[in-house]
């Protein structure tokens, strides 16, 4: 858990900022599937009084998740969700994010987290997909782009995405405004929104 949380630390120092968490004028929870150490969290909570998080993550990996979050001093305004993601329901939340999940997972259950997070989300709420993106015509992809493509074709069931292809993949099941923010170097958010 020590690496993923050192290796995300960039993406969720920008994450506030890139997102508008940090200028949030009323209270709102972040949702953070598969927060593992609960870094995104940290961050989007530490910028603004107005955030909470909540971290839905595997039982077995809840009390390690929690030793994070105590360390920050955050006990009272970031908390674990036990579950699965693949076969539990996601708690409510008005933003939802899945940070290195989807280059993961095969289109099938990749539609089914999207579903999960329209579901669980607010009116006005927003989905946000945290990956190193394919360029949509893809020959303009960038070197780690591609080469995290090659990557995870074998070891993985999963591939990166193509902006397009999530745009898609968001509003059939009912998000507007589909959009990609830059947050660091390689690393894009695809955001959409519940209507």
């Amino acid at each position: 858990m020590a690496h993923m949380n050192a290796q995300s630390y960039c993406c969720a120092k920008a994450l506030p900022k890139a997102l508008g968490l940090d200028s949030v004028n009323e209270p709102k929870t972040l949702l953070d599937v598969g927060g593992g150490s609960a870094i995104y969290s940290i961050e989007a909570i530490q910028s603004n009084s107005n955030m909470n998080g909540i971290v839905f993550e595997l039982p077995a990996i809840k009390p390690i998740t929690e030793e994070y979050i105590e360390k920050a001093g955050l006990s009272d305004r970031v908390s674990v969700s036990p579950g699965d993601f693949f076969n539990d329901p996601l708690p409510a939340a008005d933003y939802v994010l899945f940070s290195n999940i989807f280059h993961d997972w095969p289109d099938s259950i990749n539609a089914n987290l999207i579903q999960k997070a329209y579901d669980c989300l607010n009116p006005g709420g927003k989905i946000v997909i945290s990956e190193i993106l394919l360029a949509d015509d893809v020959k303009s992809s960038t070197p780690a782009a591609t080469s995290m493509n090659v990557i995870m074709l074998p070891y993985t069931k999963g591939r990166q995405y193509r902006p397009k292809e999530l745009f898609r993949r968001l509003q059939k099941v009912g998000f507007t405004k589909p959009q990609v923010i830059n947050l660091v170097d390689d690393y894009d958010l695809v955001v959409g929104t519940k209507a």
